[in-house]
């Protein structure tokens, strides 16, 4: 049996960890494998069989067909001849988009897969799941197939999805016990949290119960990230915690001794602690909750249930751990938490390319009261420091709760109590079923089943389906959330209205004229839905248009084309003739994007602004508009077909100030760009906005006079100044 191991590095981190553990389990057991990565292993092991493949990183090839070829020559090479089966882990985080391709080609080719899923870009990671958005087959199903999950939770959801019961493995990662340190109990307490501080960690937690925590006590946070984002917000926290004088410090290991005369190094930490502590709200697998019990030292923190029962399956109870830590509401301004929580969620459903639904907001945010009381943990920074700072105040000490199987107690009353517990509460002996030889032998039979199995046909779980179980309005959180902006990237504007026609897309003019070359194309497509065609469509729909103009008795009309041709067809006003109407528009008056525009906006929607659209418009346009539509909000989406008004009607730029207001946004904080000096500028200029003015096209820019704020004359340049 021949093996090919695939992962982006074997860099610092747990999965790396596990695949070294694997490879020597292997190596012991005389099965031949290769480690495939992208770069040079960084990890300690020395003897493992590495092979290089460049472009399997996070810097990916041009294309999947080239890190295909590079895959199965580098396993070619390494193991004298194709392997029996690859074993691929985290294929779907979205750290390499052309991973995906390449799991889905081998699968059709009938190769054998062991797909290990340590993290999912759908839990809590949009960023990453920009990059595997437009893959419908990312994850495939056959009887050569088997998915590897950590825990009980994901591999629910991935049945639920469709993967048979056979497809899916339930196998905790391998623990090997860490060599235990014994320690002077009577030396001031450490509680050291073995982690690297990336936001899911929930920095501010342990900021927090470093605040509560009694006198003598002292936190530790081993390593600082390294992506920039996340070290931004490590570093937000260490010079919080410095100007409030808490004792916690933060990048250790390497940097600061845990006690006088003694190595700053990793082990010399764990030697030195008196507890571990994690205030992590999310993990794949919750291997600081088993490590714990293998270093002999108590651990405190937050819960993570899901994980936590997997482990007591096994008989393991892991630590002295919390559900919630509950502050009172009134320690918060609500206002602002339903302020943050919107942009959040917007933000997050641009990254996953999904529409925010209006209900949304509204259903998440009854999710973080708990009767008159939030949890603290999910909180936005700002706010968690805004309640850490109320704890200066000796009398609201005592006011924070801590719930544990849904009853409650003083969280200050806890934590001293769980400070001042040396002893641990599983034993090294109880991590027997998560040893190397356990996890090794069970992941052989795994193997062996498939080398059996005969060839079968590929199926692909609906991705969306599996987006959907993880984005509902009960697992929000904030520090799983696109993190807002950095604040030296913001712009001076909260949100930004865009004009469509002449702006983002470009099409011949939308007028509705009688046009007799366009008559052959608009007769074949209402063949085609079945309607027998008038002689002159598009003479019909110009009469139509001015028959309802007449009768609108405003001075900007605009009427549903959907009403104009159930009208000319003779057809039931309630007849649905949206794609209909789609197919008329897309063949007389076709559109295509605007070079430049599709980046510009989503450059805007990364950097956390509310994004909307006015626009004359009919049904077809946002359709024209591709996945672009999802990045701006329903509720800033006004189009005129749907209104029976059209710019330059104030009512239009009315309703969307008005609108905007219901967010907290003035028109003065609003850019609004468009072509058209008349209806876009003046009246966006007269309600109070900031205003700029496309150039970018010799089609685009219509005639009039204005005075906007700004000029853009080409999308990729941007907002390149002020027009006067």
């Amino acid at each position: 049996m021949k093996i090919a191991i695939v992962h982006y590095h074997l860099g610092p981190g747990g999965v790396s960890k596990v695949i070294a553990t694997t490879s020597h389990w292997l190596t012991g057991s005389g099965v031949r494998h290769v480690i495939l990565v992208d770069s040079p292993p960084e990890c300690s092991e020395a003897d493992l069989p590495v092979r290089m493949v460049p472009g399997l990183g996070y810097r990916p090839l041009a294309s999947a067909d080239d890190l295909l070829a590079r895959l199965q020559a580098g396993a070619c090479t390494a193991l004298g001849g194709p392997p029996d089966l690859w074993h691929f882990h985290n294929h779907s985080l979205g750290k390499n988009p052309w991973l995906p391709e390449v799991v889905a080609r081998l699968a059709e080719e009938g190769e054998r897969m062991v797909l290990q899923i340590h993290d999912l870009a759908e839990d809590g990671r949009p960023g990453n799941y920009q990059e595997i958005a437009d893959c419908g087959k990312l994850y495939p199903a056959s009887g050569r197939i088997r998915y590897v999950f950590l825990n009980s939770r994901d591999r629910a959801v991935f049945r639920e999805a469709g993967l048979d019961e056979n497809s899916s493995v339930l196998l905790g990662n391998p623990v090997s016990p860490p060599v235990r340190h014994a320690r002077d109990d009577s030396l001031p307490p450490v509680l050291f949290a073995p982690v690297r501080g990336i936001r899911r960690k929930n920095l501010g937690e342990m900021v927090f119960l470093s605040a509560l925590a009694p006198a003598g006590a002292r936190f530790a946070v081993s390593r600082a990230p390294v992506a920039r984002d996340a070290l931004a917000i490590h570093d937000t926290w260490r010079k919080f915690a410095k100007l409030q004088r808490l004792p916690i410090e933060f990048d250790v290991v390497d940097h600061v001794a845990p006690a006088p005369g003694v190595s700053p190094a990793f082990d010399s930490w764990l030697s030195h602690a008196s507890h571990i502590i994690t205030t992590s709200v999310a993990e794949g697998f919750g291997l600081p909750f088993l490590e714990a019990a293998g270093l002999g030292k108590p651990l405190l923190g937050r819960n993570i249930a899901h994980l936590t029962a997997d482990h007591a399956r096994h008989g393991i109870l892991t630590g002295d751990l919390y559900d919630k830590i509950l502050v009172p509401t009134e320690w918060v301004d609500l206002a602002i938490l339903r302020d943050h929580l919107h942009t959040t969620l917007e933000r997050n459903h641009r990254a996953y390319r999904r529409p925010l639904p209006r209900e949304r907001a509204d259903a998440t945010f009854s999710t973080l009261i708990h009767r008159g009381w939030l949890d603290f943990g999910n909180l936005p920074e700002p706010l968690q420091q805004g309640v850490i700072e109320r704890l200066a105040d000796p009398a609201c000490r005592g006011i924070p709760l801590v719930e544990q199987n849904c009853e409650t107690r003083s969280a200050e009353e806890w934590l001293a109590a769980a400070i001042d517990n040396r002893s641990p509460t599983a034993s090294p002996a109880q991590l027997a079923p998560y040893s190397p030889a356990e996890v090794g032998t069970a992941l052989l039979s795994v193997y062996s089943e498939l080398m059996d199995h005969p060839l079968s046909a590929v199926r692909f779980l609906p991705p969306a389906g599996i987006l959907d179980a993880y984005l509902t309005p009960k697992s929000f959180h904030f520090l799983l959330s696109t993190p807002p902006p950095a604040s030296g990237s913001r712009l001076p504007f909260r949100a930004v209205i865009f004009d469509i026609y002449g702006t983002l897309l470009m099409a011949p003019p939308g007028r509705v004229e009688p046009d007799p070359a366009a008559d052959l194309l608009l007769r074949d497509v209402l063949r085609q839905f079945g309607h027998p065609p008038p002689e002159r469509p598009s003479a019909d729909l110009h009469a139509a248009v001015l028959r309802h103009h007449a009768a609108a008795g405003v001075p900007f009309p605009e009427i549903d084309l959907r009403v104009l041709w159930r009208e000319i067809l003779g057809l039931d006003p309630y007849e649905e003739v949206t794609d209909m109407v789609i197919a008329l528009e897309s063949a007389w008056h076709p559109a295509r994007p605007m070079p430049g525009a599709a980046a510009f906006v989503r450059q805007l929607a990364r950097a956390g602004l509310s994004l909307g659209l006015l626009s004359n418009a009919q049904c077809n346009t946002l359709r024209s508009l591709g996945n672009l539509k999802d990045l701006f909000a329903p509720e800033l989406t006004l189009l005129s077909y749907r209104h029976g008004i059209a710019k330059p009607s104030p009512e239009l730029f009315e309703m969307l100030t008005e609108r905007l207001a219901a967010r907290g946004i003035a028109p003065s904080e609003t850019l609004f760009i468009g072509n058209d000096p008349l209806t876009d500028i003046v009246p966006a200029a007269a309600c109070g906005m900031r205003t700029a003015l496309f150039t970018g096209h010799p089609d685009s820019l219509r005639p009039g006079a204005c005075f906007p704020d700004f000029e853009i004359r080409d999308w990729h340049s941007g907002i390149i100044g002020y027009a006067r």
